[in-house]
């Protein structure tokens, strides 16, 4: 097993490329983290989709590794097509539970280290495809934001004045107000939804 020192690496659910990240994330200093050449398809299924690897690769890599804190990092590796290098981490059923990109610097440095000649087939015993999502990281935490908001809010002004000012047009159904404009997040996102976003943080703190 080939192992990478010294890197950091920002897990998350979605991949978030390095410059989508944040100073909210939590930024893990690893020492030591296990490191495998994959196939390209391989690669790309773990970047995007949802998967599950034999509970023998978990046992493979787990607690193998290291952090420059105390922080415990559950069973992960770092994975490459020759192109690119992800970090991702599974919890002990084999799920794909989170993923990380690399500073550029650093993923160069992993890049280098690579043996072309030695692709590892990681045994993959389920996968659901997602497909890959073409809005950014903020853009993303706009809809989810937003999507909780309307769930959630009882108000009928606030709720009628967000469905004219963005569809220029009365609603009198609170049901269809929040149906509506749900789908409409979900579906056409769009630079409405900006001033749309602004709106709502305003009437969360007026709430507040």
């Amino acid at each position: 097993m080939n192992f990478i020192y010294d890197i950091v690496l920002n897990f998350n659910k979605e991949y978030y490329n390095f410059f989508e990240w944040n100073r909210k994330d939590n930024i893990i200093n690893i020492k030591k983290i296990p490191f495998f050449m994959v196939d390209n398809e391989t690669f790309l299924t773990m970047k995007y989709d949802q998967v599950t690897v034999s509970t023998a690769f978990v046992d493979m890599i787990k607690d193998k590794t290291f952090t420059y804190s105390k922080y415990k990092v559950g069973p992960s590796c770092l994975l490459t097509n020759g192109k690119e290098v992800i970090g991702v981490l599974f919890n002990e059923r084999g799920m794909l539970v989170k993923r990380s990109s690399l500073l550029l610097d650093e993923e160069d440095e992993v890049l280098e280290e690579m043996d072309s000649d030695s692709v590892y087939k990681i045994d993959i015993v389920k996968i659901k495809k997602v497909k890959p999502s073409n809005i950014n990281r903020m853009e993303r935490e706009k809809k989810e934001f937003l999507i909780k908001y309307i769930n959630k809010e009882n108000s009928e002004i606030n709720l009628k004045y967000l469905f004219y000012d963005y569809f220029e047009r009365d609603e009198d159904n609170i049901n269809s107000i929040k149906e509506i404009l749900i789908k409409e997040i979900k579906n056409n996102w769009n630079e409405k939804f900006n001033k749309f976003y602004e709106t709502v943080k305003i009437f969360n703190k007026i709430k507040s």
